[in-house]
């Protein structure tokens, strides 16, 4: 064997040690676990990965849309990145910030930042219903929160603590959002909600809950009881982000509303009014209340829509990244 062809060899074990340790190793490998079972995976682009899973505790098939930053799988088994849940609206789903409106992928996938859109069902209301009648089950809060997020640590190189997580959400998600910070603030570090419907004393947003659960013809009681008429008991009044808004003293929070439509104005009204009840309990946030969407920009005309939303998560993002924590 003359040296050239020693050499050779000596270059294919080498390729062979090295190029899995270097890459395969980084490469997203979604495997079972806290509750949830993997039944399948996919690729959408280089950056944007599919995964179904199921639970005990949602009914059906869940889609987990995940935006892995550029360099995930090149930069090193050592390095970690902070992670963003971004969850969709009321008759929306897993893909919503990524191809129905939204632009996350363009806004955050220059980011070292991991971000995680969960399917929340069209009208699941990110909480765990009261009566889930046949749609049972119907726990959401549990799903998102003590399933999906420790499945995604163990599956992805998260920073694995409260500094490494911020949660943000419009409209439906933007409750969801604001009150999985309020029940989990050891979870999250920063929590954002756009045009989030967090008064559930609102008429409106009583009337919206509603109407969405008899179209989709589940229980119009399911996710917080019986509507208008309320008493301090009722989930209406238990599960309201209002009610709670002092869990959040150690979380940073933005809101972000328009007034420009009847659903807008709506949520205007929720957004002011967590506004004012945050400034009576001396807890800094962040208001953008920007009207007619001149303020804020990119197409926003302060309607109830995702130019507003695409806007609010842009002017957001620079904020979360601030005091999201990176570990190298």
């Amino acid at each position: 064997m003359n040296k050239y062809h020693h050499f050779s060899w000596i270059q294919l074990l080498l390729i062979v040690y090295y190029f899995p340790q270097c890459v395969v190793s980084d490469f997203p490998d979604f495997i079972s676990g806290f509750g949830l079972t993997v039944t399948n995976f996919s690729k959408v682009n280089n950056e944007l990965y599919d995964v179904i899973v199921q639970s005990k505790e949602v009914k059906g098939d869940q889609k987990i849309r995940i935006l892995l930053p550029l360099d995930y799988t090149t930069s090193g088994s050592t390095r970690h990145y902070p992670v963003l849940y971004l969850l969709h609206g009321g008759v929306g789903q897993a893909e919503d910030w990524t191809e129905r409106g939204g632009i996350a992928q363009q806004i955050l996938g220059n980011l070292s930042l991991i971000t995680i859109m969960p399917n929340g069902d069209p009208f699941g209301w990110y909480t765990n219903w009261i009566n889930p009648g046949k749609a049972a089950p119907q726990n959401w809060r549990t799903f998102h929160n003590e399933q999906l997020i420790p499945w995604i640590d163990a599956n992805l190189r998260t920073v694995a603590r409260k500094g490494g997580r911020a949660i943000a959400g419009l409209s439906m998600g933007g409750f969801g959002a604001i009150r999985y910070a309020e029940v989990y603030p050891n979870l999250f570090i920063y929590t954002a909600s756009f045009s989030g419907a967090i008064d559930l004393l609102n008429f409106g947003v009583q009337a919206v809950i509603f109407g969405s659960e008899a179209v989709d013809k589940k229980a119009v009681n399911g996710p917080f009881g019986i509507p208008f008429v309320i008493t301090n008991s009722s989930g209406w009044v238990v599960e309201n982000p209002i009610t709670h808004a002092a869990s959040l003293r150690d979380v940073n929070i933005a809101l972000y509303t328009g007034n420009q439509g009847v659903i807008e104005i709506a949520m205007h009204d929720c957004n002011n009014h967590m506004h004012k009840m945050l400034n009576s309990l001396n807890i800094s946030h962040y208001y953008d209340f920007y009207g007619n969407g001149k303020s804020i920009g990119h197409g926003c005309h302060g309607r109830h829509e995702f130019p507003c939303w695409n806007a609010a998560l842009m002017d957001v993002a620079p904020r979360m990244m601030a005091v999201l924590q990176q570990k190298y």
